[in-house]
């Protein structure tokens, strides 16, 4: 199976950080990237014309264009919270958390902690 083949699957989220998300407005975005000579693409178009532009001769379909070339999918969830993207969903969250001081504070009252 080539790279260009496989299905993946987003990694799950645990419970916590799903409910955390939802309180706080986070969704979450998937998107592929593309990888052609060290360079990330975010866009298959963008990466098969860079490698034609390498290579002019070849012409074969977008799949076998990236097994050729060694074009590799890559994907990653973005998470959009108040306008700004995070790649990282603990980063959202603890954005999301110091915009919300009430809700730490619920916590800790609730934890016995000061």
């Amino acid at each position: 199976m080539t790279p260009a083949d496989r299905k993946e699957t987003s990694p799950a989220i645990n419970p916590e950080a799903t409910e955390e998300m939802a309180k706080y407005g986070i969704t979450r975005v998937p998107v592929d990237y593309f990888h052609y000579k060290g360079y990330r693409y975010t866009n298959l178009d963008d990466a098969i014309a860079q490698a034609k532009r390498e290579h002019p001769a070849i012409n074969p379909e977008a799949t076998e264009e990236m097994a050729k070339y060694g074009i590799t999918r890559v994907p990653v969830d973005y998470f959009h919270y108040e306008g700004y993207r995070y790649t990282n969903l603990d980063d959202a969250i603890a954005q999301a958390k110091r915009e919300h001081p009430a809700d730490r504070s619920d916590r800790r009252e609730r934890s016995g902690s000061r």
